[in-house]
Order: C-alpha cells, then sequence, then structure tokens
C-alpha cells in the first residue's frame, strides 16, 4: 500500500451520541464565555512516559517519572471530577500517551462520560493502538518534515513511516480525524510549504507550531531547555508567520484561520483568553499554569476549590495581558472564546473540511517531495 492509499475513512461513531457529545462541549464553552470564566476543556498529560528523543523536546528524560502516573482507575475519578465542574472536552498528551497500556480504556471511559475526546500523539504507535481507539474524535499527530529527515528531528528511527502507518490505520479502523501538527525550528524552516502540501495530498488538515525564539522569555537557559539550540530567531518567527499566510491563502488545509496569521504578521496586540477555557493536569494531578511557575494539587484540592482560588484568579488576569506567547493555537482559542465575528466564519470553513465525509482511498500517491536528505 502506497503511504497516501488508504487515508480515507472508516466506521463513522455513533452520530447522536458525537451530536451530544459536540453539543455539551460548545454549550460549555458559551457558558464560561458569557457566564463563568472558567475552563470547559480538561488538558490531560496522562505520562510522564515517552518513546522518542525530539530535539527540540527534553520532556522525555521524564519517562523514569512514569511511577507517578495515574491508575486507570484514578483517571476515572478525575473525569469524574472535572465533569461535576462543567468540564465537557478532554485532551490527552503527555510526553506521549500512547505508551499507556490502558490507553484505549481512557478514551472510552471519557466518551463514556459524555466528553469530547481528543489527543496529541507523536504517532509511532497509532497503527498498532488504532483498534482500542475507535471513541477517538480528533488526533494531532506530530510530523515535521515531510520525508524520512523526521526521523532526524524526533530522535527516532522510522518515524516517518510509522506516523503514515498510523494516520492510515486510525482513519481506517475508528474514523477518526486527523490533524499534523508540525513544530516548525531552525532544523525545518523549508518544511512550511511541503507540509501543507503533503496534508493536502493524503486529505488531512495540518496545524503549526514554531519553537520559542532562543531567550524563551527568560523562563529557562542552556543548561535545560533545547529551544536555545533550535528556536527561531525574531526574524526567522516573523518569516513563519507570512508565509504561513501566504499557504493559507493559496487554499490548503491548515487550522489557522487567515484572521489569527493575518494579526500575527500585523504584530497585532491581543488579549489570551486560555486560562478561561483550558485547565492543564499534569501525570501526578497537578495543574500547572502555562508557563508552568506553579501548581495545584488536585489530591489535596479540587477543580472547584482552584477556579475559587485567588491563584486561578491572578493567572486569568496575567494572561490577558501577557501578549507573549507566539502559538497559533492559542490566539486562534482566545479569538474563538471572544466570539469575533470574521474567526468564527473561518472556522466553518475548517470545519468544513475536518469534518467532510472521508473518501474511500487516494488512488494517486502525491508526488515527491524535495529536501532534506534524510540523516
Amino acid at each position: 500500500m502506497t503511504p497516501a492509499a488508504g487515508l480515507g475513512g472508516g466506521p463513522p461513531h455513533d452520530g447522536h451520541s458525537n451530536a451530544l457529545r459536540y453539543a455539551g462541549a460548545l454549550g460549555s464553552m458559551v457558558r464560561s464565555r458569557l457566564l463563568s470564566g472558567r475552563p470547559f476543556f480538561l488538558a490531560h498529560a496522562v505520562t510522564f512516559g515517552c518513546n522518542s528523543r525530539c530535539r527540540t523536546c527534553s520532556y522525555w528524560k521524564l519517562t523514569p517519572r512514569m511511577k507517578e502516573d495515574l491508575t486507570t482507575a484514578e483517571v476515572g475519578s478525575l473525569l469524574d471530577e472535572a465533569r461535576a465542574a462543567g468540564l465537557r472536552a478532554y485532551y490527552l498528551f503527555g510526553g506521549e500517551p500512547l505508551v499507556r497500556k490502558d490507553i484505549g480504556t481512557l478514551v472510552s471511559m471519557a466518551k463514556a462520560r459524555g466528553f469530547l475526546t481528543t489527543m496529541n500523539t507523536n504517532g509511532s504507535l497509532l497503527a498498532a493502538k488504532a483498534p482500542t481507539l475507535r471513541d477517538l474524535d480528533v488526533a494531532f499527530v506530530s510530523l515535521d518534515y515531510f520525508n524520512e529527515y523526521d526521523d532526524f528531528i524526533r530522535g527516532r528511527p522510522g518515524t516517518f513511516q510509522e506516523v503514515v502507518r498510523g494516520i492510515d490505520r486510525i482513519r481506517e479502523v475508528a474514523g477518526t480525524k486527523v490533524v499534523l501538527v508540525t513544530t516548525i525550528s531552525s532544523m525545518n524552516l523549508d518544511a512550511i510549504e511541503p507540509m501543507a502540501e503533503f496534508a493536502q495530498a493524503h486529505g488531512v488538515m495540518v496545524s503549526y507550531n514554531a519553537v520559542e525564539p532562543t531567550l524563551d522569555f527568560g523562563l529557562t537557559s542552556s543548561e535545560n531547555s533545547p529551544n536555545f539550540d533550535y528556536g527561531l530567531t525574531h526574524e526567522q518567527l516573523a518569516s513563519f508567520y507570512e508565509r504561513l499566510l501566504a499557504v493559507k491563502r493559496r487554499g490548503l488545509p491548515l487550522m489557522e484561520t487567515e484572521l489569527v496569521l493575518r494579526h500575527f504578521t500585523e504584530g497585532r496586540a491581543w488579549r489570551c483568553e486560555f486560562p478561561k477555557m483550558f485547565v492543564y493536569v499534569a501525570p501526578d494531578k497537578k495543574i500547572y499554569s502555562c508557563d508552568y511557575r506553579y501548581g495545584y494539587d488536585l489530591k489535596q484540592g479540587s477543580f472547584e476549590a482552584y477556579f475559587a482560588s485567588p491563584q486561578f484568579r491572578a493567572h486569568v488576569l496575567e494572561a490577558e495581558r501577557c501578549n507573549r506567547c507566539i502559538r497559533t493555537c492559542v490566539r486562534g482559542y482566545s479569538y474563538s472564546y471572544d466570539l469575533l465575528p470574521r474567526q468564527l466564519l473561518g472556522l466553518v470553513g475548517e470545519a468544513r473540511t475536518l469534518f467532510r465525509p472521508p473518501v474511500e482511498e487516494i488512488h494517486r500517491a502525491p508526488a515527491p517531495l524535495g529536501g532534506r536528505v534524510p540523516a
């Protein structure tokens, strides 16, 4: 089978159940925006473990702490606590969530409780785990290059082919919607346009991150951050947004809206609403702020107590005036939360692309792309 063949869909999820869960997630966002100002999306790092050695990340060094991961039953309790606090969407990440033997059970538990289920994965185990992930709504799959040079960036031989097979399998078996996530660093600046073309040829969408500038806002040092080796300069970051905007205007399947990209290129100030939308919970059940400067222990407290705390309130107010974040997704979420008309119109187009009925087969493999020689 060619890499492109078979990247169509599989059996759909139960339509009635899906409609209720999507409606619940949307309703919780509206309640947050108009009434409570509290998160509705549980972002849960389900494990400290990771099987990759990405050059732009140091999280994999925490793998020895996997013994601190919550058990299956403890994750179930966390989901119950989150639902009681009004959260209606569940985002699993890590580390690498698929290294957990019970990962399919966690996803199914979330769906059974009415959560919209999403996951960020490096894709290396996706083909093997796909049959257990039938209840996963959306998979965000990391892919940083359009050929085997991705193996070098990810520090894992065979990564590129594993990801392609994984995308094929998860769509065939589970009907899960797939979005590629490409992190741009000094190693793959030439991948911006080709990755969008790659996504289009394979019938999926793509979203982009950029490694933070080398200074990293002063929060890390050369001893503890790979950003000092691979981060973008301010000039490269400005070019990154301009190129994304040009790619978007070509009609390629980017998740980012044109409004968000245009405002980045114009250097416009904005208000971050991220803490009102997402609450980050680490594998040891501690809540962290987006810059990891503090932790709130849910084992000793509760979502309700945290959302009512001065700590949460201070984080919300600080984020509103931060303007340091370079992530397109965070700005997009904030614009959506603020119900900006042009952002919402843009999202309608992205939703049509993401949730279009899958094709049964892509008959022609995409033309080979140029690029770096695999290491």
